[in-house]
This record gives C-alpha cells, structure tokens and sequence, in this order.
C-alpha cells in the first residue's frame, strides 16, 4: 500500500486472519468490525453483531473528520485521507455533469427505408462542489451514448458519430450512428450519454469513481414519411409543363 502523506495521524493496523484490518486503530462510534471505506449499500459491512449488514452512508460530524461504516476517520487539512475510501456515483448527489447535445440528418423528418444519421456531442468536463462534506472536484467523461427510437428499438454506441459530410459520406449513406425507420409517423428521439467519473480532494491525484452515470438530452421531433420518384420528360426548371412538375 502506498505512504500516505500529511494524514490519518494514530491509525495502526492489526493482524486479522492473516491480513491487516485497516480499521484498528479507528474511533468506532458503533464498536463493529468491517472494511473502513466500503461503498455505500454495496457489499457486507461491520455493524455491532459482528455480522454483515446494510452500510450507511457516510456523515461528516466535523471539519477533518469522516464516518464511514462506524469508524471515524481524523485527517489532518481538512480532508479525507483513507486510503481504502471507495466513492459511487451516488455519493456525487451535489455535482451536475452536463447534458449532451444531439442532432439528426436529414433535419427533422426522415424517409422511410433509407438511413437516417444522428450525431451526439458530449466532451470531458470538471465540477466543484462537496463531496463527503469536503470541497472536490469531479472529472466526467463520455464512454457511451445510447439512442432510443422507439417502437424498441435503440442503439448504444461508443462515439457520438459525425455529419456526412465530415465523414465524406453522400447524403442517406449508413453510419455508425445511423437508424433506419420503417414505418412513417411521429417519432421522439431520446439519448443519454454515459459517463465515467473521477475526484479528487485539495488537487491530489484523480481516483476513480465506482460506477457510471447516464445524462439525458433534450428529445428530438423527428417527422417519418414516405418518399417517391417520378420520371419526367424534361428539367422542372427548363419548363413546368412535364408531369411532376
């Protein structure tokens, strides 16, 4: 395990089976056993039986001191030093990530049988703002985006795609990101993009969050009709008079 610097001044560890129990040392309020730092409402945690159980959340009684699991955690500056400290996405309650952008080709409507293209937008991006009781940041990253298109059927892709023309692509031509409709009528698109996530406290290194998180978009409008052709005898913009003109 790595020296941790400046932090968690009187704590020891305690051969336990063995292994070292990190939690030795540690002013438990509830006097339990259990690994200091577990996710919250993930896996089995200490309680006053000594068996396992739900765990709490973690609460902040104090500057420069964390409750996890029962056991206080003292760290010297004001933050969080335990090396074990495991952070969900559900611990990220008071950070917003941004919600993506998205749009399609044709704009609006789409022909029945020929690809329609939609193109996502989502970039990497920081937040402020307390976690744990402490100041933090966190640092989201788009590792997906999903397409719901109705009628059951949806579309998960890494990328967010890209125009036909950025692509060099001629316009109705399949992509990654493409869909096909088959039946004309109105349609709401929805999309999310997934995130992964990092923290970190008093610009220390970034650590990984457990978990991902799904951002939705504004929906799209999205018109499906039939298309035909008709053969004429002459350029519409030469006469008017051919049929289809």
């Amino acid at each position: 395990m790595a020296e941790q610097t400046g932090g968690c001044p009187n704590v020891s560890g305690a051969v336990n089976g063995g292994g070292v129990d990190l939690s030795a040392g540690f002013d438990s309020g509830s006097g339990g056993g259990g690994q200091a730092g577990s996710e919250a409402g993930g896996g089995a945690g200490g309680d006053p039986a000594g068996g396992g159980g739900q765990q709490s959340a973690a609460t902040v009684p104090g500057p420069g001191t964390i409750v996890r699991d029962g056991f206080t955690i003292n760290c010297v500056a004001g933050t969080p030093c335990d090396p074990n400290l495991i952070v969900s996405v559900s611990d990220l309650v008071s950070f917003r990530a941004a919600a993506p952008t998205h749009e399609m080709e044709p704009h609006g409507w789409s022909v029945v049988g020929l690809p329609t293209n939609f193109i996502a937008t989502a970039a990497v991006h920081t937040r402020s703002g307390t976690l744990l009781g402490f100041p933090a940041e966190v640092r989201f990253t788009p590792v997906g985006f999903r397409w719901d298109f109705g009628a059951g059927q949806g579309l998960d892709s890494a990328g967010g795609g890209a125009s036909w023309a950025a692509l060099g692509l001629p316009e109705f031509s399949d992509t990654p990101t493409s869909h096909i409709f088959t039946e004309s009528g109105s349609r709401s698109i929805t999309l999310s993009v997934v995130y992964s996530a990092e923290y970190r406290f008093a610009g220390r290194d970034w650590r990984a969050v457990r978990g991902t998180l799904a951002v939705p978009a504004t929906p799209l409008s999205v018109v499906v009709a039939q298309a035909r052709t008709v053969l004429v005898n002459r350029e519409c913009t030469a006469g008017t008079s051919g049929p289809g003109c």
